[in-house]
């Protein structure tokens, strides 16, 4: 029996200070939506567009039914970043999100589309690896909260309240299942540099789960630990990890004119 088409997601997109020369397509880690992620634009070059990929189930798609399949909402994915290949581009995905940056990746080789020009994982195993930890997509109610309590990330006020966690719980298991139990096929490395970045105390991601990103490139890769934990990139160092960022995309651009 065929899989259902998935609803279809969106992008959430911050316009360049200058005339664009690069996009940066962001992939928020599980149960988020694009508004968290827009920030990042102020500390980007001026000449990048971000764009944030808002999924079904959550803020302005919250009615909308979440996606279960890897494999279907890569393919989706791909279909709403098509307009926007004209430019040279990089995936970044935290998390969740980096599992899904990999899958658009993928997908975008298997359709023969625009390649990225550089992959860059934040706070996500290699995805070849087990997960090496709880699942947590089917825990009881009160023990999926206090999992996220632990984790950071998620405001108290929000995990304190029971009308919002109706609308939060549904996506973030959704996102969930498909971090937790995707497997991934064997194929060729990605032909692009992959950077991966992570948290010192992250208790989801250890630094020895991202090293094996290496694996699924024929070209650079490069790999920083910053302090803080899963959620560092919004907490004590979000100024480390734009700089990171930052000079990520800049050495793209560099690329881009000795090509």
């Amino acid at each position: 029996m065929a899989e259902t088409p998935p609803p279809s997601p969106a992008l959430v997109t911050v316009p360049a200070r200058e005339a664009p020369a690069l996009r940066l397509f962001v992939f928020p880690h599980a149960g988020s939506g694009a508004f968290p992620y827009r920030a990042l634009a102020q500390g980007l070059p001026p000449w990048v567009e971000l764009h944030a990929l808002q999924l079904p189930g959550r803020e302005s798609l919250f009615t909308a039914t979440p996606h279960r399949s890897m494999p279907l909402l890569a393919s989706a994915v791909v279909s709403v970043l098509a307009p926007k290949l004209d430019l040279p581009f990089v995936l970044f995905g935290h998390s969740f999100g980096g599992h899904v940056a990999f899958a658009v990746a993928r997908a975008l080789r298997a359709r023969g589309s625009a390649a990225p020009r550089a992959l860059v994982v934040s706070g996500s195993r290699a995805p070849h690896l087990p997960l090496g930890r709880i699942p947590l997509h089917d825990l009881p109610r009160p023990r999926l909260i206090e999992e996220l309590r632990r984790y950071g990330g998620t405001p108290e006020a929000v995990l304190a309240s029971d009308e919002l966690m109706d609308l939060f719980l549904p996506p973030l298991r959704a996102d969930l299942a498909i971090y937790e139990t995707y497997t991934i096929g064997a194929e060729a490395p990605l032909p692009f540099p992959i950077t991966a970045f992570g948290g010192e105390r992250d208790h989801s991601t250890r630094p020895e789960q991202l090293e094996p990103w290496r694996e699924h490139t024929s070209a650079a890769f490069t790999s920083r630990l910053f302090e803080g934990g899963h959620f560092y990139l919004f907490e004590q160092s979000k100024a480390a990890f734009l700089e990171s960022l930052r000079a990520v995309l800049e050495d793209v651009r560099r690329d881009q004119g000795t090509s």
